[in-house]
């Protein structure tokens, strides 16, 4: 079984995520939620009134991190 952790964020640069075998879409700046487990990260977001979601893989969110991309807490 593995744990999950739920943490607020915001996304304060380019960041992305591939739907399926499509293009690149952009997550839009702004406030959103991360449910982090042991070995993958998803993203919960609203644009334009609509909640959206996107999984990323656990090395490319630490890349968003790290470069300021994505900012943990709000702000």
């Amino acid at each position: 079984m593995t744990s999950t952790t739920q943490i607020d964020a915001r996304i304060a640069g380019d960041v992305a995520f591939r739907a399926g075998d499509g293009p690149q879409l952009k997550i839009p700046k702004g406030n959103c939620q991360i449910m982090m487990a042991d070995d993958s990260v998803v993203l919960t977001w609203t644009d334009q009134g609509q909640s959206l979601t996107a999984a990323i893989p656990k090395l490319e969110f630490d890349r968003y991190i790290q470069d300021g991309a994505i900012v943990l807490g709000r702000g």
